[in-house]
């Protein structure tokens, strides 16, 4: 016959228990994520993860043999429910770490998903490897993930996670309609390599002081899109166009949402990020298929046919879109080392006269691993300019992008 446990020590005895069995079936790592999944990824990079979520399961565990030594102890029923409540949402808050690295790893229990995931991890590290170590900083560990949606993001390395632990890794999202435009991945580096240097205060600073005295209003708001603003920078200046015109087909949706303004929202309001980021192009390049882009763009988006709230503050942003080019690209910061963006990474090498020699050069190169290892970020900014630019379907340009990025991560695949 069982017996119904009326002491309530013996029911929080009860409820430690089921949390310590928790955890110790949470701390079973190869159940949560396939075998082929671990092996997915950088032998570094999960050995990190292994190593933290461990750690933080084992301060669960810490945590809950204390209870049970004070359930033996402590007759304070108030200070022992505290104690259990506390177990409780340690476990819960751990749960929430655990399960989010192992779903993002398990987007690669498909070898020939986890071999382009593969690819796309040292398309993030190479992007980060041309300005950290320049600047004694070092490249954080990454990898990327596949998930469903619109849009790239990013769980930066350095940063606390739910359960109080701090990311070792950098997680990359990328979204399965962009798995062979993966420039917004580049975006999300931008957002990390911004925080390591702290660029993103140092950038809304020069926004807020430069752009004051012509509208303190128009100074405010690029000032509170600094952060997006400085990884779509990042994007650019490593992949050119092509990551102008990947960032217009996610943002490119309906009316209220292009012209949409969210007072507090680090995303600049999307018809202007549009513009801006085709004023870097004509900034750097002069004329060429961006010009057709905002053309359309503009067709598209009327902004005299619409009455939105955010109408008159788009007008104002516009007038100074050359000015925020510079601000961004070009002005020199402490977190650069005195240097400018540009100064660091020039897209001038991704600029089209660049890409169409490169092209011209890469053909039997692309069965060289280590050349593809090196160019990888050229080979990106040429395949988003030609898919950009193709008059007709470019499956022959995704079949080509496919390829180096299959061998790309093939040749990264060893564990």
């Amino acid at each position: 016959m069982v017996t119904t446990k009326t002491n309530a020590v013996d029911q929080i005895k009860n409820q430690c228990s089921h949390w310590m069995q928790a955890a110790a079936r949470l701390a079973r790592l190869e159940n949560l994520a396939s075998a082929a999944a671990w092996n997915g990824v950088n032998r570094d990079v999960r050995n990190l993860i292994i190593q933290s979520l461990t750690a933080s399961i084992d301060r669960i565990k810490s945590f809950g043999q204390q209870l049970e030594v004070q359930l033996q102890t402590d007759a304070d029923h108030d200070r022992l429910r505290r104690s259990l409540l506390s177990l409780r949402q340690q476990y819960i808050n751990t749960e929430t770490t655990v399960h989010f690295f192992t779903d993002a790893l398990n987007s690669r229990t498909n070898n020939a998903i986890a071999t382009l995931l593969r690819a796309c991890d040292v398309l993030c590290t190479r992007s980060m490897e041309g300005i950290l170590p320049v600047l004694g900083k070092e490249v954080p560990p990454c990898f990327t993930y596949l998930d469903r949606g619109l849009g790239a993001s990013i769980l930066k390395s350095g940063l606390r996670l739910w359960d109080g632990s701090i990311s070792p890794v950098a997680a990359i999202k990328i979204t399965f309609h962009n798995l062979f435009r993966p420039t917004a991945t580049i975006h999300e580096t931008g957002h990390q390599v911004a925080h390591i240097l702290n660029w993103n205060n140092a950038l809304a600073t020069q926004l807020q002081q430069q752009l004051h005295p012509y509208n303190p209003l128009v100074a405010a708001a690029y000032a509170g899109w600094a952060s997006e603003i400085a990884a779509d920078n990042f994007a650019f200046v490593h992949t050119g166009y092509g990551a102008v015109a990947s960032l217009h087909n996610v943002v490119a949706g309906s009316p209220e949402s292009v012209f949409a303004y969210h007072e507090g929202d680090p995303h600049p309001i999307s018809y202007l990020r549009v513009l801006l980021n085709i004023e870097c192009c004509r900034t750097f390049y002069g004329r060429g298929p961006w010009d057709e882009l905002e053309e359309a763009f503009k067709q598209d988006y009327p902004i005299d046919r619409y009455n939105y709230t955010s109408t008159r503050m788009i007008r104002a942003c516009q007038r100074v879109l050359p000015r925020v080019v510079d601000i961004c690209l070009t002005t020199r910061y402490d977190a650069f080392g005195g240097r400018s963006l540009v100064d660091l990474v020039n897209p001038v090498h991704v600029s089209p006269e660049r890409l169409e020699k490169f092209q011209a050069t890469s053909g039997a190169m692309l069965q060289s691993h280590a050349w593809i290892h090196q160019e990888c970020l050229k080979l990106l900014a040429l395949a988003g300019y030609r898919i950009a630019t193709m008059d007709e379907a470019p499956q022959e340009e995704y079949k080509r992008l496919e390829l180096w990025m299959r061998n790309l991560g093939t040749t990264t695949g060893e564990n």
